[in-house]
């Protein structure tokens, strides 16, 4: 596994400027809560995406799949969250289960010995 520091960057600015859009819709009521779970989570999907290069391609391929679907998904939860006059505690709960699960999968594809 090798970290490619520019791709890196990249994925974290890209990750900031979409947190700074969502935190900035007008319909926005929990901009705390939203700033802080949609950058962790965009910004380490899209790393996962972008940023890192493996040893093994089907690795590689896997694991940047996984972390485009689950970008994609967590860029609709936080639309849906802050757009929506939702609750707080739904959100963290919401968000934290669906970046564990991405953890969850992409350590156990990381982990398969093929």
């Amino acid at each position: 596994m090798k970290i490619n520091s520019l791709n890196c960057l990249i994925a974290l600015l890209i990750g900031a400027l979409l947190t700074y859009g969502l935190v900035a819709l007008d319909s926005n009521t929990m901009k705390g809560a939203i700033g802080i779970g949609a950058f962790i989570f965009l910004a380490s999907t899209l790393t996962g995406a972008i940023g890192i290069t493996f040893s093994e391609v089907r690795i590689g391929v896997n694991v940047r799949i996984l972390s485009f679907v689950f970008f994609i998904v967590a860029l609709f939860i936080n639309l849906f969250f802050a757009i929506l006059t939702t609750s707080q505690t739904g959100y963290v709960v919401t968000c934290g289960i669906v970046f564990l699960i991405y953890v969850l999968i992409a350590q156990a594809i990381f982990s398969a010995k093929q």
